[in-house]
């Protein structure tokens, strides 16, 4: 019987799930690739159209797809509402309780 851990991988697993966050919480010149869009966030809160779409919806379409590549370009002060984000080649501007549906995985800055 074999017992042994790989407890590199989940050191790993762990470091890497510490880098994903939700957007919103994410501040002017961070960046990162959406890993998810509708979870543990505003998934559920509806934008108030007729057919009931929800903002996790409406973000998927415009193009916060998982694997895309996202920066906050800038945020509004004082509160820091709302966010500017450039994903992919596109600008939006998104209220914080929106870019809660977003989770993204952060990038590293390399040391030199």
């Amino acid at each position: 019987m074999d017992s042994h851990v790989d407890w590199h991988a989940i050191d790993r697993e762990l470091a890497l799930a510490a880098d994903v966050r939700s957007l919103a919480s994410l501040h002017k010149g961070e960046r990162g690739v959406v890993t998810a869009v509708g979870v543990n966030g505003a998934a559920g809160v509806t934008i108030g159209d007729v057919a009931g779409s929800t903002i996790a919806r409406r973000l998927l379409e415009v193009g916060f797809v998982p694997g895309e590549r996202i920066e906050v370009i800038e945020e509004i002060r004082p509160g820091g509402d709302p966010i500017a984000v450039r994903i992919g080649s596109s600008m939006f501007a998104l209220r914080r309780r929106e870019a809660q549906a977003v989770l993204v995985r952060l990038e590293r800055s390399e040391a030199v």
